[in-house]
């Protein structure tokens, strides 16, 4: 560092307010926000004339923060103010006199308490001065006042002799007035209460001290701020030798041994776990930016080591990076030789060490700190190459710096520095909307012009040959070349990420030939890109040659489920040599528009559907591969961003929705060549891994359980669509939908069947056709192999239970007495002794039986029930799989007769193991005589005697039917399945919760049993397979949050009907209205917070007891915060929204529509910090008229995650033009005009030119006129053009503004 800076540093430090911070010890109350106040010292009196009237009377005021609690702890604290030296005017009879007003000021979170009272200590001094010198100093005395109390009316105070100090004494003492009186009164301060953020809490301030950050730097009436600005820092690297991290963990061990009285050799673990870079701004009293010294990011160590050479001294560093952006708002001026302030950047770490075996702590280290001045030149980098200020020491805020044993290394920084103005003001915190508005407006024609200010200090090399590239008698728009810049910046960061990325890929691999091997496709790739960029587009013979070439490797599924295979093909085409074709519409099927116009199809011939059915349920290629290959997009000029990277979402059949890759757009790395096939219509391949995409569905009905798989597949290829939904990867917008009918791919008997289409892409919200889509769709016959054991009846089993012996029988040995001499009654003293002993073996034996019983009856009890279920499978004779399918009814008979030779009441148990977890029955016995007659109708089955025959009753909580039969009467027992539950393909066993249950459906058996007094007579096992229904269309709305609000379905048919459909609604919440003649349905629901979403499904049924599924539609609802403007046409107005952020991290600002643009920096990649007010402002440029509701999307770049979005309703209205004039255009041909305009002022203009089109391009964009000068620019008329076009003149600053409008009219 050189001298001068070490200078510059010691002028800051010295002109810092450094003040004492309020003690720990005092229990004070504190708010959460911060209030400012002012203290005015209106009057002082007492004051008397020098003697000697050749001498000036001057006196000073300081003021100094004191409390003192209950428990006499006290203290002064907080700042000193001293006010400058004021003159004191008297009068001719030298006894009146005059003297300045004196304000002070301050803030604090303190709480106003009488017990604990905040005081402010006035001292008076006076002096006695000749031509400024001080002959005579006198200190007149103090006085104190409560700091937090709202004074009414001016207060007079009375000066008490000596000094303050005595009051840390604790002592009472009688104080002797000194004759001096002050006049003073205490307020709430408005205007303060918007720069108080300039100033520390708890610190004064008042009339002479210089506070940078205000426009007018001092302290006084006025306090209006000085225009801020934005800092971004970039590309930052730290290093540190490698040497210092020893200092810092001996440093932590020297803290533990000491603050705990550890051993010096005490093997506890020492981590760094953090790693961080605080960059703030310090204008010489605090850190004034918004999040202080808590704006840091966290640095990364790299494993690159760098190696420097410092005195002939070879140094190693650790290199730590950062590859987002942080920004510093609040900056003022950074001039050294002024006291404006400056960049302090510290560095830190943050270490966890075991205290004992359980216990750890962390501790913050701070390593160095570095003070950096930056210029004020907008949009201009300032390359940052700085070493830290290292220990002893301490940093600006007071903090210790880690001393390091080795002098001589240093702590690098590297970075890049940019400024922008534009900055987050903190008064727009205490504002209100409408001032705010205001406020902004003004600031517009400021913004522009520093941007123009910017632009002409950005470099000129390039325009020359871009100037070279642009139609002729074009004008270079400045603004570009700061994009051009920015451009260059991220490719140059993709480089250097792809480098680092092969360097690395180097280092993990050992094996040299793989090295070369890898060195050598990088360069082939380098290759390909750069002959890509200079290929000429040209057009391709059509899609089918494109096709013809194409591979598709064969891929068997494993049964027993449909299986869905959508994998990128390594080799799906040959190459080719031209890249942008069009798609002859001779080679094409016609496919009518797929938009949400009507949402249910026309009805189809039944004759036809039968004759396609018969031949496919005759062909033996029961198996299918169904592969999809979208081939280009073409898409049309419109005010919606144009999409480089789109990723698809395929929905077919009953499968899970497939999400594609990226896949990127041609020429997507291209601008020139992908701008240039963009305007001329030509469509652009989907590549992923340079190669077109495909996916491929297997559906080998061959090997399923499920005996009518093929037939009703076949029926939904006849009768459905296949659904894409087209994403932009970058700003996840939904680009359009499309929908395909599938009735071209029946194959009818033959082998293949194929469809290529020309399809409209249509945004589902504002019904315009974005574009469109050239896809390939294939169906694959093959033979599959037959699967013998499609229906598996369950054999009955004999179960048999062999006894268990209660007691053990062993064989007892024959008591042997040896031969002993009798004595006396010895004779009846061995026989007792034998009975004894006989009693005893009884007692053990009677124990151990009871025992064994014991444990008999507690096996009985523990097995019981699954003795009970064992004996009732053994009566389930059959089972039945019933393939259900959301919202679809499966009937299921079972034929019973009764078999006695009297009536007998027969009662039906359902086992339904998930049926206490729903809030309805899916598994029912139809008892309703209605329904029960309908379905023996419908499918022919045996009809009752009594319709009227099945009762039902509830049974400790469970539903139970029971009927009675006649001798020999015999009955059809009609049984349903219904579920409108989803079913998840992601789910675990051990998922099973019973929260997830009632959402989700997956497999289960159920059991019917059939018994009669207690004895099972018949059963039947369901085993349940639940499938996906068929999706028909997806709705997407976007509403206001927190709201009742009413949507509407679009046309459902193409004819009126002549009844009402009966339609099911999941979702409680919904309530559904019809219309008169059925042919669209209300919504009526409740909207909910902000960035949630309420997901259900419409079902439509042809009759009530839901037979047949007509449609199945998905209703997506999104609550979005919602910002409503009205806006001029054609002027542009600047507003902010809130992006709130819960963890660090990279964003990108995208919009729906082009009306709405980002201001710098937040037009390309942002940091947001959590804990933040993240202000982000949007320039509005409505440039077609009425109302426009536009999205907008805040996506991490790195998750690829949607953190937040918002809703802006735009109300543009229109302005009167100045000048209308009529064109003549030969249709489908492009044509140039001239257009006269003349400058109404008086004064040399430029102005710029904006078309409401994106098909009338204006070549001058930019002219220049004199007084009253007429003037004459060109534009281009693209075909397809509006017939009303708008064109936008405005001045630099915009305030002109003149409106043309362009009645153009097509001649054939």
């Amino acid at each position: 560092m050189s001298t001068e800076d070490i200078n510059s540093i010691k002028k800051f430090l010295k002109f810092q307010k450094m003040h004492k911070s309020l003690p720990s010890s005092i229990p004070i109350q504190m708010g959460l926000d911060s209030k400012a106040y002012k203290l005015i010292v209106s009057r002082i009196g007492g004051f008397r004339r020098p003697q000697n009237p050749v001498l000036n009377l001057q006196f000073s005021v300081a003021a100094n923060f004191f409390i003192q609690n209950q428990q006499g702890e006290k203290c002064f604290f907080g700042r000193t103010y001293n006010s400058p030296r004021l003159n004191v005017e008297f009068g001719p009879d030298g006894v009146n006199y005059e003297h300045p007003i004196i304000p002070i000021y301050y803030h604090t979170r303190i709480l106003n308490n009488k017990d604990v009272p905040l005081l402010i200590i006035l001292e008076v001094q006076a002096y006695e001065s000749q031509q400024d010198l001080v002959l005579k100093r006198m200190h007149l005395g103090w006085c104190e006042l409560q700091a937090l109390t709202i004074t009414t009316q001016s207060t007079k105070l009375n000066f008490r002799k000596g000094s303050p100090r005595i009051l840390l004494l604790g002592q009472q003492v009688n104080f002797e007035s000194s004759g001096i009186s002050m006049t003073c009164d205490i307020v709430q301060s408005e205007e303060f209460q918007i720069s108080m953020h300039l100033a520390p809490e708890n610190a004064l301030c008042g009339l002479g001290d210089e506070l940078p950050g205000l426009k007018k730097s001092f302290v006084g009436g006025d306090f209006e701020l000085q225009r801020s600005m934005v800092v971004f820092m970039s590309k930052i690297q730290v290093l540190i030798p490698d040497n210092m991290e020893a200092d810092i963990y001996r440093q932590v061990q020297k803290y533990r041994t000491y603050k705990y009285r550890t051993p010096e050799d005490y093997k506890g673990d020492i981590q760094i776990i953090n790693k961080r870079l605080i960059v703030a701004f310090h204008n010489g009293w605090t850190f004034i930016n918004t999040r202080g010294t808590n704006n840091f990011v966290p640095l990364g160590e790299t494993r690159m080591l760098v190696n420097e050479f410092v005195d002939q001294k070879q140094i190693q560093y650790k290199q730590l990076a950062y590859h987002g952006v942080i920004d510093i708002n609040n900056v003022c001026s950074t001039d050294p030789t002024v006291n404006s302030g400056m960049l302090v950047v510290q560095l830190e770490y943050e270490a966890m060490f075991l205290v004992s075996n359980v216990t750890k702590e962390t501790m913050q280290l701070t390593l160095g700190w570095i003070p950096i001045y930056i210029n004020n030149k907008f949009g201009a980098d300032e390359i940052v190459d700085e070493d830290f200020i290292v220990g002893p020491g301490k940093t600006l805020d007071g903090r210790p710096l880690v001393s390091f044993s080795n002098s001589d290394s240093s702590i690098k920084i590297k970075g890049s520095l940019n400024l922008s103005g534009g900055g987050f003001q903190i008064q727009d915190l205490y504002m209100g909307a409408a001032q705010q508005q205001q406020q902004q407006q003004q600031q517009i024609p400021q913004q522009l012009a520093y941007q123009q200010q910017s632009n002409l200090n950005q470099p000129n090399q390039q325009q020359a040959q871009i100037r070279q590239e642009q139609v002729r008698g074009s004008e270079i728009d400045l603004r570009t070349q700061v994009k051009l810049k920015d451009f260059e910046q991220q490719l140059l960061r993709l480089q250097e990420e792809n480098e680092r990325l092969r360097r690395l890929a180097i280092q993990q691999s050992s094996d040299p030939q793989k090295q070369q091997e890898y060195l050598q496709a990088i360069e082939k790739l380098r290759e390909e890109n750069r002959l890509l960029q200079f290929t000429q587009a040209r057009q391709f013979e059509g899609l089918e040659k494109l096709i013809k070439d194409q591979k598709v490797i064969d891929r068997s599924a494993a049964p027993p489920v449909v299986l869905a295979e959508a994998k990128p093909q390594n080799t799906v085409i040959k190459p080719i040599d031209s890249y942008a074709y069009p798609v002859p519409s001779a080679t094409l099927k016609p496919i009518t528009r797929t938009d949400v116009t009507a949402l249910i199809d026309d009805p189809v011939s039944i004759d036809q559907e039968n004759r396609l059915m018969a031949l496919e349920q005759s062909d033996e290629r029961k198996d299918q591969i169904i592969v999809i290959q979208p081939v280009s997009i073409k898409q049309i000029l419109g005010p919606y961003p144009i999409c480089k990277s789109v990723q698809i979402g395929i929905i077919f059949y009953d499968l899970q929705t497939f999400k594609s890759p990226f896949l990127n757009l041609e020429y997507y790395n291209d601008e020139r060549n992908f701008k240039y096939n963009l305007e001329n219509g030509n469509p652009l391949r989907l590549l992923y891994n340079n190669e077109i995409f495909s996916c491929k569905f297997n559906v080998e009905a061959s090997l399923q359980r499920y005996a009518n798989l093929e037939m009703d597949f076949a029926r939904y290829l006849f009768n459905k669509h296949l659904i894409l939904d087209i994403w932009d990867s970058e700003s996840l917008f939904l680009f359009g939908s499309v929908r395909i009918p599938l009735r071209g791919i029946l194959r009818g008997g033959k082998q293949n069947a194929q469809i290529m289409a020309d399809v409209e892409i249509i945004d589902p919200q504002s019904k315009r056709v974005k574009g469109t889509l050239q896809i390939v769709i294939k169906n694959i016959g093959k033979i599959g192999q037959q699967d013998m054991s499609r229906t598996v009846p369950l054999e009955s089993t004999q179960n048999g239970f062999q006894k268990k012996k209660l007691v053990s029988e062993k064989p007892v040995n024959r008591m042997e007495v040896p031969p002993q001499t009798f004595q006396g009654n010895s004779i009846q003293d061995r026989i007792k002794k034998i009975k004894q002993q006989n009693l005893q073996e009884m007692n053990k034996n009677k124990q151990s039986q009871q025992r064994s019983l014991n444990e008999v009856l507690k096996y009985k009890e523990i097995k019981k029930p699954s003795l009970v279920r064992t004996i009732m499978q053994g009566f389930l004779q059959n089972e039945k799989v019933v393939h259900s399918f959301y919202g679809k009814c499966e009937i299921v008979p079972l034929y019973f007769k009764n078999t006695h030779p009297k009536p007998e009441q027969f009662t039906v148990n359902i086992e339904d193991p998930e049926s206490r977890m729903l809030e309805y029955q899916e598994f029912f016995l139809i008892g309703n005589p209605s329904e029960w007659k309908y379905w023996v109708t419908v499918n022919k089955y045996p009809e009752p005697d009594n319709y009227d025959l099945i009762r039902m009753k509830e049974n400790q909580g469970k539903t139970q039917y029971y009927f009675i039969l006649d001798p020999n009467q015999e009955v059809t027992l009609l049984f349903k399945f219904i579920s409108f539950r989803q079913y998840d393909y992601r789910v675990d066993d051990h998922e099973r919760t019973p929260e997830y249950i009632k959402k989700y459906m997956q497999s289960r058996h159920i059991t019917i049993l059939l018994q009669q007094d207690g004895k099972m007579m018949d059963g039947l096992r369901i085993i349940v397979e639940p499938h996906q229904q068929p999706i028909d269309h997806i709705l997407r709305f976007y509403e206001r949050e927190n709201r009742q609000t009413r949507l509407i379905i679009p046309r459902l048919f193409n004819q009126p009907l002549q009844q009402q459909p009966h339609v099911h609604i999941i979702d409680p919440d919904v309530m559904i209205e019809w219309s008169s003649d059925f042919n669209s349905i209300r919504l009526n629901l409740r909207i909910g917070e902000p960035q949630s979403v309420k997901i259900f499904n419409i079902l439509l049924y042809q009759d009530q007891y839901q037979h047949q599924v007509i449609a199945n539609w998905k209703i997506e609802v999104y609550s979005l915060s919602t910002i409503d403007i009205a806006v001029p046409l054609g002027q542009k107005v600047c507003t902010k929204i809130t992006f709130p952020c819960d963890i660090t991290r990279i964003i990108k600002m995208t919009s729906s529509n082009k009306m709405i643009s980002f201001v710098k920096p937040f037009d390309s990649e942002i940091t947001m910090l959590p804990g933040k007010i993240n202000l982000v402002p949007i320039n509005i440029l409505a440039l077609q008229d009425g109302k426009h509701l536009i999205k907008l999307n805040g996506v991490d770049i790195h998750s690829q995650e949607l953190i937040y979005s918002w809703l802006v309703n735009v109300h543009a209205e229109p302005q009167p033009p100045s000048a209308t004039y009529d064109l003549r255009c030969i249709d489908g041909r492009e044509s140039r005009h001239q257009v006269n305009y003349k400058n109404q002022v008086n004064y040399t203009t430029q102005y710029n030119l904006i078309s409401s089109s994106e098909f009338v391009k204006i070549i001058d964009q930019s002219i220049s006129t004199g007084p009253n000068e007429i003037v004459q620019f060109k534009i281009r008329v693209l075909p397809g053009s509006e017939e009303l076009v708008r064109i936008f003149i405005t001045d630099i600053d915009e305030r002109i503004f003149d409106v043309i409008v362009l009645n153009i009219k097509y001649v054939y």
